[in-house]
């Protein structure tokens, strides 16, 4: 039997980060948690998620320099990475592509909307680990995706 998709969920934010966990383990993932991006690439490296979701605006090291340290890793390279960041400029984009960020969520966010996201992204990657066995709830779609969802329970 396959296991579920494990996201890593990288947020400093003790009350939102909980929160988010709960929604994600109830949408059928499985979740490893951290507070900073130094954490989340130790934790990364151990475990390799199928996914990381990251706020970008994190102490010391921020997502954006999370998501890079992610690509140079030659057991992370391959992990999508979602970001959600309450700051939105306009080099948002442009940095997010420069260090591989697969998706922009804008914060904060529904969780309905997060998992949704989520199951999208994994549809689109396909890992070998995951293969046809992706839930069946998963959409496929094309291109990057950006969200600018506004809505919350946190």
């Amino acid at each position: 039997m396959q296991q579920e998709p494990l996201v890593l969920l990288v947020e400093d934010d003790p009350q939102a980060r909980e929160g988010y966990a709960e929604f994600l383990e109830r949408g059928g993932f499985r979740v490893a948690q951290a507070g900073t991006a130094e954490d989340a690439l130790s934790i990364s490296l151990a475990v390799v998620p199928d996914v990381v979701v990251t706020d970008i605006a994190l102490p010391g090291r921020d997502g954006f320099a999370l998501a890079a340290d992610l690509q140079d890793e030659s057991r992370t390279k391959d992990v999508p990475v979602v970001a959600m960041t309450a700051y939105w400029a306009t080099d948002v984009h442009e940095r997010a592509d420069r260090v591989g960020i697969t998706a922009i969520l804008l914060k904060p966010c529904q969780p309905e909307h997060l998992i949704a996201e989520l199951q999208r992204v994994l549809q689109r990657t396909r890992y070998p680990r995951l293969g046809d066995q992706t839930p069946s709830t998963m959409t496929p779609s094309n291109g990057r995706s950006r969200s600018t969802e506004a809505k919350s329970y946190f």
